[in-house]
């Protein structure tokens, strides 16, 4: 019964695999199609291949990140905020000289 479990979950992530492979293709043919139906009537461009949509979204994913993977990659994580900044690194003089800033400038503009 054991062995039997084992089966079903390989197979189970073998379709798994499967699908997100057959996904994958999917996505490239559908930018390929977008591209080759918007872009060239927009903004002159040339129609693109699918193997050049594929370069395409990789470059894109290398560059900029998201879609798929972990979230934030390429030259963002460069340029990511240092978030180990506290609120108590601040004295209690300089956050109450910050609301008095903060309410002289934003007050009258965001009163309901």
């Amino acid at each position: 019964m054991n062995t039997e479990l084992k089966n079903r979950r390989k197979g189970k992530k073998i379709f798994i695999g499967l699908v997100i492979v057959a996904l994958f293709f999917l996505v490239v043919a559908l930018f390929q199609v977008l591209w080759n139906n918007l872009m060239p009537e927009i903004f002159g461009l040339r129609t693109i291949s699918y193997c050049q949509s594929l370069g395409l979204l990789v470059l894109s994913k290398i560059l900029f990140g998201g879609g798929f993977g972990r979230p934030g990659g390429g030259f963002r994580r460069k340029f990511r905020r240092d978030r180990t900044l506290d609120s108590s690194d601040i004295s209690e003089e300089d956050k109450e000289k910050l609301r008095e800033e903060w309410r002289r400038r934003f007050d009258s503009k965001c009163r309901f």
